[in-house]
């Protein structure tokens, strides 16, 4: 499925931004003055190009690690940051945070920020002094021949409270080179289901800033992905301090939509804390569930819209190249009749580790249904899976198999389709409505690998396809405004088309209605017979449930009259042999019943019974028979008539195209038990339609009307649904379904 990024900003509150570590968390608003370079804070860095980078052993970005005192006061301490040497003279700031002991899950807080570091170099020898809020840490060591490791004791001063003071305890530094230059890397998605697993690689380019002796640089690049579908361009820009990286990731609209690392503290599952490593090809930045990113085409709540593993490799190309490669990396299948001869497309796996070492213990699993699960098996209606998979891979199949470098093996994935939507009709039962058939089918293989460029060894390809059904209707949904009990709405046409390369039988209509039974609910017999129930019938959509591999259901039967709400009024369907190609048509009327409640409206569903498929019924025959091709609503009781009814479907147009204006005329019906005069107070207005009236801000007296007109325009590719809510007199409502497709 296309997705699009959205203009909207994501929850920041996913995204903690690097100011907190250096500044404490009342810094995070300063964020927004950092990214824009409307401030330069000296004491967290920035980009100086007037101020000369200094030279020495010691001027650089340092990672520090100190050892925990043995009576356990504090944890922590002296983190990352920037020194600058001129001669003998070292300056510098590095970020600190001094925790707490274990309480209960984690250590607590005491005290962070950037400390302001001085100090001596003699040869190798070093003295530096940290001034860490009211501790002070001193550490004396020596300097490596080749200036990349620090190494000695320190000691500190009381913390009040957060820590006792110390002495002779070990530290150690460690170089880390500047964050410059081209990069090549991947996002290994974890947190949205339907990208789980995928490796989604990009190229770009990152620049640090220079060295100003504070506890930190920027770091500004750019992210170049393949067939990302959050987000296929950004920018970045962030912090680097010691190996600790946090880079807000910038939609190419300006927005923040992302972000790669997070604070050493932060308690959020995406983004984690990303670090810089060194590997025997360069540098590298790695975390574990290291970025999050929340778009429209990802949305987010709580959690980022999608979040996984990240690694970013630095003026090389091996450190993050992962040790397969799947081609395709991914399958789509053209839409195919539901039950037509499978067709079959194949995934090349290849061993393409930049060891050159062969791969042994790797693994295939197949998923047949990751998309919507199903209450019946592998397909809603005869059990069977839409996707098959065959492979040489694995001998026998499903055992674990290796692969000499550059040795690759072909899956094959087959599709036919045995439906085109969720039997269960609505989302509420775990289905689909009609108005999204044909629902896409999906399946999932995995590749689980022995190793991985981060830590995250399954390897997924999505596999998609559509099934139709040879009867389809004209529409997927009926929409009728509010009647009178002994009124009935104007009919309303549905026409069913058979779009299949073979006739198909509709089951005839039987001689009495369908009557519900006193207690509990009717079972749709499988397969069903001429004469056990009616080719067109309608059900109640709350009703509509599961039951082993058929369906139970109550009837569109009004519980005094023993007649539909929903009256077929005229059918030339039922009981017809429906060629290729040729269509057949009802009319559908609205006339509510005595004892149906009508305080929240209708929502019911036609149901479509023809000859279903079997091991012995070949012919003329659907495989989905019994399925809720048309939705049928009603607005719950008002004085208020709306004609034609109370839905637009404008069809499908062009993306970012203005429809021709359609009109819905309100009518004040007289005739009414509750006619009076409306007052109108307003209209609500969902989804990517316009509307003008004459209604709102008048009084509609009984006998007169008013009219709406919608004009629809979208550029999100797919069906468009929207709603107007028409408010009148006493908080009293009506609704106007709108449905519109871009292509």
């Amino acid at each position: 499925m296309e997705r699009s990024l959205t203009d909207r900003a994501p929850n920041r509150k996913n995204h903690e931004p690097f100011a907190s570590t250096c500044f404490g968390a009342g810094a995070r608003n300063l964020l927004p003055f950092l990214l824009a370079g409307l401030m330069v804070l000296s004491a967290c860095g920035g980009n100086s190009s007037n101020q000369a980078q200094s030279t020495g052993g010691l001027a650089g970005n340092w990672q520090f690690t100190m050892a925990p005192p043995t009576d356990n006061s504090f944890q922590g301490g002296i983190q990352g940051g920037f020194l600058l040497q001129s001669n003998g003279t070292v300056t510098g700031a590095v970020v600190y945070a001094i925790l707490l002991p274990v309480q209960e899950s984690s250590p607590t807080l005491c005290n962070s920020g950037s400390a302001p570091v001085t100090g001596t170099v003699s040869g190798q020898n070093i003295t530096l002094t940290a001034i860490a809020g009211t501790q002070s840490f001193t550490l004396t060591g020596s300097l490596s021949s080749d200036n990349s490791t620090m190494m000695g004791t320190y000691t500190s001063t009381d913390g009040q409270g957060c820590g006792t003071a110390q002495t002779g305890l070990p530290w150690s530094a460690t170089s880390v080179p500047p964050l410059t230059g081209t990069i090549e890397g991947n996002f290994h998605s974890v947190q949205d289901p339907s990208l789980r697993n995928q490796d989604f690689a990009f190229t770009g380019n990152l620049s640090q800033g220079q060295n100003i002796g504070a506890s930190n640089a920027t770091v500004t690049g750019t992210l170049n992905f393949q067939g990302y579908p959050c987000v296929t361009t950004a920018s970045v820009n962030g912090q680097i301090s010691g190996n600790s990286v946090i880079l807000q990731i910038i939609a190419p609209n300006g927005l923040n939509v992302g972000q790669i690392g997070a604070p050493a503290s932060s308690l959020k599952p995406y983004p984690a804390p990303v670090s810089v490593l060194s590997s025997a090809a360069g540098l590298v930045l790695q975390g574990t569930n290291g970025y999050g990113i929340t778009t429209g085409a990802c949305p987010g709540g709580t959690l980022d819209g999608d979040g996984g593993n990240v690694c970013v490799a630095v003026g090389n190309t091996t450190s993050c190249a992962q040790p397969i490669t799947l081609s395709p990396a991914s399958i789509i299948f053209p839409a195919r009749q539901v039950g037509s001869v499978p067709t079959t497309q194949t995934i090349t796996l290849t061993n393409t580790a930049p060891s050159a070492t062969p791969l042994t213990g790797l693994s295939l699993s197949f998923n047949p249904q990751s998309g919507n699960s199903s209450s019946f098996g592998l397909s809603d209606f005869n059990g069977l899976p839409n996707f098959t998979e065959q492979d040489n891979c694995a001998n026998p199949p499903g055992s674990a198999f290796a692969l000499a470098p550059q040795q690759s093996c072909i899956i094959a994935i087959s599709f036919s389709p045995q439906q085109s939507c969720p039997w269960l009709p609505s989302t509420a039962l775990g289905g689909e409505p009609p108005a999204l058939c044909p629902f896409p089918l999906a399946a999932t293989l995995t590749v689980n690998s022995p190793v991985s460029a981060d830590s995250n060894t399954a390897f997924a390809v999505p596999i998609t396809g559509t099934g139709f059904s040879a009867i389809v209707p004209s529409t997927p949904e009926l929409d009728f405004g509010a009647e009178a009990v002994t009124e009935a709405s104007l009919p309303q046409l549905v026409s069913f088309t058979n779009q299949g390369s073979s006739p198909v039988q509709i089951l005839p209509a039987l001689s009495k209605p369908c009557v519900n039974p006193p207690i509990g609910l009717l079972t749709l017999p499988r397969p069903a017979s001429p004469g056990e129930i009616a080719g067109l019938q309608v059900d109640i959509g709350s009703s509509i449930s599961a039951d082993g591999s058929t369906i139970k259901y109550n009837c569109d039967s009004d519980l005094t009259s023993k007649r539909p709400n929903f009256q077929i009024f005229v059918d030339d369907c039922s009981g017809m042999l429906l060629p290729p190609q040729a269509s057949c048509s009802v009319e559908i009327t609205f006339a509510p019943q005595p004892s149906t409640p009508l305080n929240s409206g209708l929502d019911y569903f036609l149901e479509l019974n023809t000859l279903p498929c079997t091991s012995t019924t070949t012919s003329n025959c659907e495989i989905d028979s019994g399925r809720f091709p048309v939705e049928l609503k009603a607005n719950v009781q008002s004085p208020l008539r709306m004609s034609p009814g109370a839905g637009l479907d404008f069809g499908t147009v062009p993306k970012g195209q203005a429809t021709t204006p359609m009109t819905v005329t309100l009518f004040n019906d007289p005739k009414d038990p509750n006619s009076s005069t409306i007052n109108f107070t307003g209209n609500l207005l969902q989804g990517n339609f316009s509307e003008t009236d004459n209604c709102v801000g008048t009084s509609l007296a009984p006998g007169n009307s008013c009219m709406i007109t919608v004009i629809f325009k979208s550029k999100s590719v797919g069906l468009n649904s929207g709603t107007i809510t028409i408010g009148y007199t006493v908080g009293q409502t009506q609704i106007i379904y709108l449905r519109g497709t871009v292509q």
